[in-house]
């Protein structure tokens, strides 16, 4: 055998390792029902406009990349808080306190006012500006209204209960006061370590005030490194490039602070929750590794007069730099849009462990979200299928389709557990929306009352058809699963103690079946190992594989399942493997695979109408993976995503001609990939699919209903 034909044949192994794009993802369902924002200039948005200050961005070139032009907002575009309201689902952004009017502040109002700090006297040289207290004050006017509007106090606490409250200020009380002695006598009268004191004294009796207005979810965002802004580096850096130091170890010392005041107040107040995003670390990042972010210059503003652009802030009308997205600093102090987005996405989303703590903002969504309560909504979870959602069954069985090895895990946990994903799969998430306490665990492992609420029978590689992924070694076909969901049933039995109770019980849990990708990736579309493609058309082979499918269905429900969840096949002929075989520019997905997965997603919602006609005791739902992945690939930057049609993580064209290989190195920026590698998403898209599955946004992502009216059914 030649050396090509050896390297080709290891390619194979590795490139074909993959099972399926069941995918479905969150159009940004959104997560809480208010979001309320205390800060300074880094996410004011209008409400400094009116009032007597120097303090003001109302005037071009501020908002020059905005959709609606100069708002108020210190900065090109986006704030950080647009950003992350964006990721929480709003359709808009949080509108200012000085106009938001009636049912608007339902949806929740930014307080933020620039110059504004910790406390009152800073920013006094710039004229009028809202305190933190003012900002306070001005929440405690608006639970009126909400009262108001919703006819009592309970209605008012219950709904503010499940809000988000983002913090973010101390820059000014640094900028505009210790650091600024000829204004302010604060550095006169305490070191920086007792300054850092009393700030977190005055910042936690206003968060003890907003506690006893209703508040419960609070985000608590630290102070970014104000020496290192074009400002401190244009007064006190020799080269123009260096940090002031004094500045920065200030703001540190109020940072650890903050986040120390985070574990007291989780501790003495259970129930409310508090984290800490650490700013200053993430901004750290961009100024250490600027070019990972896309940026090239970090010390000077895109707008602004002097050195570095930074002694004098950006002037009306005046003309910004063009190349605006490769600067860190859009004038003097505030960062452009750019940089916004990655603080907000990080902040929601954290990349590192160290952005978050003790969690990020998506995860404190995960902790309770105000369409549901925690409480557990079935009794079990039982979920068939491939490697989209295998998550552990392969591990010690003789197959090349495995993943429990890094880099797969990276962000997961429990690090590598057989899970095709760098974290969570959309089962994982779907669990946490029905209330699960922890992950489902695989058929593998799952011991004695452990599959009382729910085995994971999936295996990378299974198919419909038995020999599907044959090529690949061992794997759990369909019909193998259902055996083992057999043997489970009888294990039922065995701790309920009789039939009729294992009947009763399972008939309450939720049955997530979703097969039939490898039976096109690793069978009909391999015609040098299956013969399928030679004897059946598209079409029909769809409806041997909707027979042999049907076949699994009743037998399932010969053994107790009663709610089904049938989740369509993604688009195959996108994914970055069919894309580097098949695309010639790389981007044009592959209309035979798609049109063949799309007849079988016909058949498969035709079916739920046929069994929910022949079964009424059972409950049948199509979820349309197809439809909501279209949805991400023709609007990648609705959902957060950069990288539509490359691997994070994968070797050759698109990184999809040979999968993640063991302790490769995948891309930093995971969360801006759709996918993890040749085949399969990234966390960050299956948190949307699980989120999606569970709570359809549009009419079609599921039919006739979706997970979350199945599991009330």
């Amino acid at each position: 055998m030649g050396a090509g034909e050896v390297k080709r044949r290891w390619i194979v192994v590795y490139v074909v390792v993959v099972l399926g794009l069941n995918l479905g993802v969150n159009v940004n369902a959104q997560q809480v029902p208010c979001y309320f924002i205390f800060g300074d200039s880094l996410v004011d948005n209008g409400n400094n406009n009116n009032i007597q200050s120097l303090a003001r961005a109302n005037y071009l070139p501020y908002g020059i990349d905005y959709p609606d032009g100069p708002t108020g907002r210190f900065s090109n575009g986006k704030t950080t808080v647009d950003v992350i309201a964006e990721l929480l689902g709003f359709d808009d952004y949080i509108p200012p306190y000085a106009s938001a009017r009636g049912e608007d502040i339902l949806k929740g109002v930014n307080f933020a006012s620039a110059a504004a700090g910790i406390r009152e006297e800073t920013g006094q040289q710039l004229g009028a500006r809202i305190t933190f207290g003012g900002q306070v004050n001005n929440y405690r006017n608006t639970v009126q209204q909400v009262v108001q509007i919703l006819g009592d106090e309970n209605s008012a606490a219950n709904y503010l209960s499940k809000c988000i409250y983002s913090i973010g200020l101390g820059s000014n009380d640094y900028l505009n006061n210790y650091f600024m002695p000829q204004y302010y006598s604060t550095s006169r009268q305490f070191n920086p370590d007792q300054y850092a004191d009393v700030l977190i004294q005055q910042y936690s009796q206003q968060l003890k005030t907003l506690y006893d207005y209703g508040a419960r979810k609070f985000v608590l965002i630290g102070v970014g490194q104000i020496g290192c802004s074009p400002n401190a580096l244009a007064q006190n850096s020799p080269d123009g490039r260096t940090c002031a130091e004094n500045i920065n170890n200030a703001n540190k010392l109020f940072n650890n602070r903050l986040k120390g005041i985070v574990d007291e107040f989780n501790g003495n107040t259970p129930d409310a929750k508090f984290i800490y995003i650490n700013a200053y670390d993430i901004f750290q990042d961009l100024i250490d590794n600027p070019s990972a972010f896309g940026f090239r210059v970090t010390n000077a503003g895109c707008c602004g007069v002097g050195r570095n652009n930074g002694q004098i802030t950006c002037l009306p009308l005046q003309n910004p730099c063009q190349n605006r997205d490769e600067y860190v600093f859009w004038d003097a102090f505030h960062p452009g849009e750019a940089a916004n987005i990655v603080v907000g996405r990080r902040s929601y989303r954290a990349e590192r462990s160290s952005d978050a703590y003790p969690f990020d903002i998506q995860r404190f969504m995960s902790l309770g979200d105000y369409y549901e309560t925690n409480a557990q909504q079935v009794p079990c979870y039982f979920i068939f299928g491939d490697s989209l959602v295998d998550n552990g069954n392969n591990n010690n069985i003789q197959s090349l389709a495995k993943a429990n090895y890094l880099p797969y895990g990276i962000d997961f946990s429990g690090g590598p557990t057989g899970r095709f994903s760098n974290g969570k799969t959309t089962v994982d998430v779907i669990a946490e929306q029905l209330g699960f306490n922890g992950n489902i665990p695989p058929y593998a492992t799952a011991r004695g009352r452990d599959v009382l609420r729910g085995v994971n029978y999936a295996s990378a590689a299974a198919g419909i058809r038995d020999e599907t992924g044959r090529q690949l070694g061992g794997r759990i076909s369909f019909s193998g699963q259902v055996n083992n969901y057999r043997n489970t049933v009888q294990q039922v039995v065995q701790i309920l103690g009789n039939e009729n109770a294992a009947a009763d019980y399972l008939k309450k849990c939720i049955y997530s079946v979703g097969l039939g990708s490898n039976d096109y990736l690793n069978n009909y579309f391999m015609p040098l190992y299956y013969p399928t493609s030679r004897q059946f058309t598209p079409d029909q082979y769809a409806t041997v594989l909707i027979q042999q499918y049907t076949q699994q269905l009743k037998i399932l429900y010969s053994n107790g399942a009663r709610k089904f969840a049938l989740i369509g096949v993604g688009q195959i002929g996108c994914s970055p493997n069919a894309l580097a075989q098949n695309s010639p520019d790389g981007r044009t997905c592959v209309q035979r695979i798609n049109v063949a997965n799309q007849l079988f997603n016909n058949k498969l919602k035709a079916l739920v109408d046929n069994l929910n006609g022949n079964t009424p005791d059972a409950k049948f739902i199509y979820i349309d993976a197809y439809g909501i992945f279209q949805d991400l690939i023709e609007n990648p930057a609705a959902f957060g995503f950069r990288v539509t049609n490359a691997g994070c993580c994968g070797v050759g064209r698109n990184n999809g001609q040979i999968t993640c290989l063991p302790f490769q190195r995948p891309c930093r920026n995971r969360n801006e990939y759709l996918f993890w590698d040749a085949f399969h998403p990234t966390e960050a898209a299956n948190i949307v699919v699980g989120r999606r599955s569970y709570r359809a946004q549009k009419s079609s992502d599921a039919y006739p209903y979706d997970i979350s009216r199945l599991a009330q059914a």
